[in-house]
């Protein structure tokens, strides 16, 4: 594996509710408002940022930001902590969720993501201090030793402003982080192959780019299946050994998800003589080829190379 750290940031719905939104602009700044001062985070709520498994030290920035609907003319400093508390209250929120929603376990209890703590954690400066003349600044968390924590875990930071010169905002002072782990097999790949229908005939295609995403910590999820988009494609790396041109390649089993059926589907052994649905651990390539469909099979072959 490359040593490398691959950063997907993806901005979702916030645990806390935005009752009225503060804004820089004094276009958008509410009357009730005017000429008042707030110390903010500027996104709160929940983020997700997913890691790979390695010990490299990731740097997380965030902007925290003084709201006003004029330039601040005096220094501001806002202090920042880890919020443990927060991540407690989301989790009930998520169970509260679970249980309104039916969502439960075989054991009758509700079925939700229980976050905890990611271990390594620290704020590379807890006071931020922004000058005059200047709405905000970057607030820094460093995460690090991936590797060590379970990958099918559910791991999160939360981080609050505790004090400041400004009055806080109390629905906009904290920002959570969710840590998804991406096993090693996820990213992106070149997705070239041919999908045999019984009735639309043989077609081929070649995708640039398409993004496999961890499922746990053996399995990557694609997107599709061949170049057909209503089913996604999950494949698993196996530990049964099988030798490709002399290399030690490893067996996958398929999962195409979706289908009414999803026993509907099967997979070949080989392809015009040559072994398939292996991944190649030398080449970072799976080659697949699978079906569904019995009844009237759809055949697809693939090659997928990571890029």
């Amino acid at each position: 594996m490359k040593n490398k750290i691959i950063v997907i940031i993806t901005f979702l719905a916030g645990i806390v509710s935005l009752n009225s939104c503060l804004k820089d602009d004094a276009d958008y700044w509410k009357d009730d408002v005017a000429g008042k001062v707030y110390a903010t985070i500027a996104k709160p709520g929940l983020q997700t940022q997913s890691l790979l498994p390695i010990p490299d030290e990731v740097k997380i920035s965030f902007l925290v930001n003084i709201a006003s609907d004029e330039l601040p003319t005096t220094t501001n400093t806002i202090t920042l902590a880890f919020d443990n508390a927060a991540i407690d209250a989301y989790n009930v929120k998520l169970r509260d969720a679970a249980i309104a929603n039916n969502d439960t376990l075989d054991n009758g209890e509700p079925d939700y993501k229980h976050y905890v703590p990611f271990p390594s954690a620290s704020l590379t400066n807890s006071t931020i201090t922004i000058p005059a003349g200047a709405r905000n600044a970057y607030a820094e968390i460093k995460v690090a030793n991936a590797d060590t924590i379970r990958l099918d875990g559910n791991y999160m930071l939360a981080v609050t402003i505790i004090d400041a010169t400004a009055p806080i905002a109390a629905n906009m002072k904290t920002v959570l982080y969710a840590f998804p782990l991406a096993n090693e097999y996820e990213g992106d790949y070149l997705s070239e192959g041919s999908r045999d229908h019984p009735t639309a005939g043989f077609e081929t295609f070649s995708y640039a780019k398409l993004t496999f995403t961890t499922v746990n910590a053996t399995t990557v999820r694609k997107g599709q299946t061949g170049n057909y988009t209503g089913y996604q494609l999950d494949i698993t790396v196996t530990d049964r050994v099988i030798v490709v041109g002399g290399v030690d390649c490893f067996e996958v089993d398929l999962a195409i998800i979706g289908m009414a059926d999803p026993n509907d589907m099967g997979m070949y052994t080989s392809y015009e003589g040559e072994p398939m649905n292996y991944y190649n651990p030398i080449t970072r390539v799976f080659e697949l080829y699978y079906y569904y469909s019995v009844a009237a099979p759809r055949k697809i072959r693939e090659t997928n190379s990571r890029l």
